[in-house]
């Protein structure tokens, strides 16, 4: 049966183009957004625009969803000679969306943010294609509030963040945009895969992308305490493996599991997992919150991170310490927040906030605007 004869039956393809990433936090839920799309439709065509060096570009080729790598620039508030010549990939970046736009032909654009995304927001305007912005974080990034002013919608997970989008007339509050692999996971699947005790309580850490190596060496010193009580595995980032695991030489524990990335199992895993140590990006906290995991954050300094900690932290819905803190106190507020913790308390609360149907919602959005109800 090809396209035609879903025509014929009611029910037309679905031309979805996605674009976002610099981590993996943007590109997860787009990716998640794609499965549930093709979930509810019989013929669904996507593709995924995305910078040349990102995580993304590997992320979304194991979906085997068309990526192409489209120049892009960089706002920077300081000094660089990068700004210089920045403009000139900006503007390779907008003619070349322009002309993917017009050879793919999409009914919608959706952004999750980054500044690959905006040349292509503005070209789908110029082409009066409707493009969404996935906004997931508290504060807004630059990115999304240069795109705002031609995008159709915005879908936020906090109130508070959506009224800071007045040109964006549609707006809408949903819950985390999650794969299924999140929401079927079964922690005894991890046992398996990754050599874990079946009765040993565990513990992950993990710092994403560009948290990776900061938060590594936070932890080092906590990691022989936590072995007392706990099996630990411990997401390193992409190359930063080797070189970790030389630090954590002088001690060798057959419950800890340094892994650089975890491509398939993750939902698993952190099923599995009693407690999580991790960054503060919406992408994995939207993951944890569908598990309703115990989790301990510990944002990028310095970032937008910060604000989603403590929001969070604002409702008891997650603990919050600062990376410094973990450095040079680490053992003595371990101890006191394990003897204060009520476990599952904190991933109730995080479950509440953050709560399920948001890539159902999200879907359903897609279809509205673009004439596929």
């Amino acid at each position: 049966m090809n396209e035609n004869d879903f025509q014929i039956l009611g029910e037309r393809p679905v031309r979805v183009l996605f674009t976002g990433g610099g981590s993996g936090g943007p590109t997860l839920p787009l990716l998640a957004l794609a499965e549930e799309i093709s979930q509810q439709r019989k013929v669904t065509h996507f593709l995924f625009l995305g910078s040349k060096n990102g995580p993304e570009r590997e992320m979304v080729e194991q979906t085997e969803i068309p990526f192409v790598a489209i120049p892009s620039g960089k706002v920077r508030r300081y000094w660089s000679w990068h700004n210089f010549i920045d403009p000139f990939f900006v503007l390779g970046g907008g003619l070349m969306s322009l002309a993917l736009l017009l050879i793919f032909r999409p009914q919608i654009v959706v952004s999750a943010g980054s500044f690959v995304s905006v040349p292509v927001a503005y070209a789908a305007w110029i082409l009066r294609i409707p493009h969404v912005i996935l906004q997931m974080d508290v504060l807004p990034g630059l990115a999304n509030r240069i795109m705002a002013p031609v995008s159709k919608a915005l879908v936020a997970y906090f109130e508070k963040t959506a009224k800071k989008f007045p040109s964006i007339s549609f707006k809408k509050v949903i819950g985390p945009v999650v794969r299924q692999e999140i929401s079927s996971a079964n922690a005894k699947f991890a046992n398996e895969r990754f050599g874990l005790h079946p009765e040993l309580p565990l513990i992950l850490i993990t710092g994403g992308g560009q948290g990776a190596a900061g938060l590594n060496r936070a932890v080092l010193p906590l990691l022989k305490h936590l072995l007392k009580n706990f099996q630990v595995v411990h997401l390193t980032g992409s190359g930063a493996a080797k070189c970790f695991v030389q630090e954590t030489s002088v001690f060798s524990h057959q419950h800890y599991h340094p892994l650089e990335v975890v491509y398939e199992g993750m939902g698993d895993l952190i099923a599995k997992s009693e407690i999580v140590l991790t960054r503060a990006g919406m992408g994995i906290l939207g993951e944890l919150a569908v598990l309703q995991k115990d989790t301990v954050l510990i944002p990028l300094p310095g970032t937008h991170q910060e604000e989603n900690a403590l929001l969070i932290k604002e409702n008891n819905a997650a603990e919050y310490v600062s990376q410094q803190v973990l450095s040079t106190e680490g053992i003595n507020w371990w101890d006191n927040f394990f003897e204060k913790r009520v476990p599952g308390e904190m991933g109730k609360k995080l479950h509440k906030l953050l709560p399920d149907g948001g890539t159902k919602d999200f879907v359903k959005l897609v279809f509205d605007l673009s004439g596929k109800v």
